[in-house]
């Protein structure tokens, strides 16, 4: 891991990215890019295809944000912790989904950690949050972090055990070696299609062997599990989890309109941070 970006709005949730964001960097040598997507600089017309463009609106944003991104770096100044993290800040124009999207690509980015405040009701429904159109259009993972934690000991890993699952044990691993972190991997045997314990077993040693994932403990759920979602979080919070891994098909379209995605329903409920992992 060499770089990891960190979109800021300047509030507390995303403060708190940024603490997670730099004990990530201390223990990967990585460095970090504090991004703030400036959706301001224009004002579009209802009715036109073009924009209307106020050079000195645009001066006034931009000055507000450059003391505001210079307000964040003056507070974690005096943080040894900071003080031995390399952090570029960066201000572009742009609905902040988009520009993510082309920063991750041209900057080579490994890892985007942001800050959650969730999303609830109709806006869940109709929009969602920001975060979790990150996830569902980032070629990388997404750490959504709804509060600062400082150690990742107790990772919970849902399953399906299935083989496009391979990326996210290799995932996991390398998660293991950087944090040293115990690892439990919950299967939810269905109902509609249960498995045999054994084969289950099975099925996780043969994941292990394949990837570099060590240690790992299985935990079967028998469960009638109707809200997948609400399952996942009671495990977690039972486990006294620090970090939930979620591997997700970043479905879009009305194929998310129909099949919903669980990653960002959990995402969007946890107070546990929640690592996403494509498996597109």
């Amino acid at each position: 891991m060499k770089k990891i970006l960190v979109p800021t709005d300047f509030s507390g949730f995303a403060n708190n990215a940024l603490e997670v964001a730099a004990d990530i960097a201390l223990k990967t040598n990585a460095s970090i890019m504090l991004l703030h997507a400036n959706e301001k600089m224009v004002t579009a017309t209802p009715l036109a295809e073009y924009y209307l463009y106020d050079k000195a609106i645009e001066d006034e944003y931009l000055d507000m944000v450059n003391e505001s991104l210079k307000k964040t770096l003056a507070e974690i100044a005096d943080n040894d912790k900071f003080a031995r993290v390399k952090i570029e800040t960066a201000v572009i124009g742009g609905p902040m989904v988009s520009v993510i999207e082309e920063v991750v690509k041209d900057h080579a980015i490994d890892l985007i950690v942001m800050g959650t405040r969730g999303a609830s009701g109709m806006e869940e429904f109709f929009i969602g949050s920001n975060t979790e159109k990150v996830i569902r259009r980032a070629p990388c993972p997404v750490l959504a972090v709804p509060k600062a934690v400082t150690s990742f000991n107790k990772i919970v890993f849902p399953t399906t055990l299935k083989e496009d699952q391979k990326g996210a044990f290799s995932a996991l691993a390398e998660l293991q070696d950087i944090f040293h972190g115990e690892i439990t991997l919950l299967y939810l045997n269905n109902p509609s299609h249960l498995k045999d314990n054994a084969a289950i077993e099975a099925r996780k040693n043969e994941l292990l062997k394949a990837t570099a994932l060590g240690k790992a403990t299985l935990f079967v759920s028998d469960a009638d599990v109707f809200n997948e979602e609400e399952a996942i979080l009671d495990f977690a919070h039972q486990q006294k989890a620090d970090l939930i891994v979620m591997a997700t098909h970043q479905r879009r379209g009305l194929a998310h309109m129909f099949m919903g995605s669980i990653t960002e329903d959990t995402v969007n409920h946890s107070d546990i941070p929640v690592l996403s992992i494509s498996i597109r």
